[in-house]
């Protein structure tokens, strides 16, 4: 059995089953690990629990229905599949399966890695500013920076829309093979200071486009995640729920490949 207690949820909330009590996301995880059996599962229950969850909210929040809404397609999915008499081998519905569990685990390890990073940013968090001690060897004073109006959870919050926007986009267009990623860290945080070298601000979403694929966004937010770390780039919102404008710190003169050379 997995440890419950290592296991990080994005669900504020408890799911009560006959068999499993937590959040929904941890159910999720043990169907994928098969140490809960799709079939005793009932989603007409999880569902009606989810429903009265929010009845009791004092505002809608659409983050956590879309949060609901992906994990719990998910779910009904690989039960309706689990439903299909299987009178004789069906390889392709055997390789679908697989496939879902296989998209399964990379979503799993995308928002692990989302939260590992958002993590570090929070332990340089203070009220209103990001700050960075001064290099010991150099005789230049700390730079310090306000994200104007914007929060960590913020940003996050704006990544996390960004792309179940992608992936409404991408649903849009015609089906057609798209290349492997293989963009490293440190390719996109110099893609993201050539974006930004003019000195002109550009706004968050002109990072990515729609062709871009699930695993190049969070590559390039943790590229931009690393860069604010290290004060290269300033972000300002002017208002709640406003655009997120990105420009380059000014007062950071060098190259940030060199003093950014572990991402870990």
């Amino acid at each position: 059995m997995v440890n419950r207690e290592n296991f990080e949820s994005n669900v504020d909330y408890t799911t009560v089953l006959s068999n499993f009590e937590g959040p929904l996301d941890l159910l999720l995880f043990l169907i994928n690990k098969e140490e809960i059996e799709i079939k005793d599962i009932f989603v007409s229950e999880v569902t009606e629990q989810f429903l009265g969850y929010m009845r009791g909210l004092p505002y809608l929040d659409v983050d956590k229905v879309s949060d609901y809404l992906n994990i719990a397609a998910t779910i009904l999915k690989i039960k309706a599949q689990s439903l299909v008499p299987n009178l004789e081998e069906d390889p392709e519905l055997d390789m679908e399966i697989e496939e879902d569990k296989a998209e399964l685990i990379r979503a799993l390890e995308e928002f692990s890695l989302i939260k590992e990073e958002t993590k570090k940013l929070k332990e340089l968090e203070t009220i209103g500013y990001f700050f960075k001690e001064p290099d010991k060897h150099v005789g230049e004073t700390r730079t310090v920076f306000s994200l104007d109006n914007l929060t960590l959870d913020g940003l996050v919050s704006a990544f996390s829309k960004l792309l179940i926007k992608q992936e409404y986009a991408r649903a849009q267009d015609e089906i057609r093979e798209i290349p492997r990623d293989e963009y490293t860290v440190e390719e996109k945080i110099h893609f993201v200071m050539e974006t930004v070298e003019s000195g002109e601000s550009v706004r968050f979403e002109q990072l990515f486009t729609k062709d871009h694929t699930k695993s190049e966004i969070v590559t390039t937010f943790q590229a931009i995640l690393e860069l604010l770390k290290y004060q290269y780039l300033r972000v300002k919102q002017s208002e709640t729920f406003g655009e997120i404008v990105i420009s380059r710190n000014p007062d950071r003169k060098e190259e940030p490949i060199g003093e950014i050379d572990q991402y870990d």
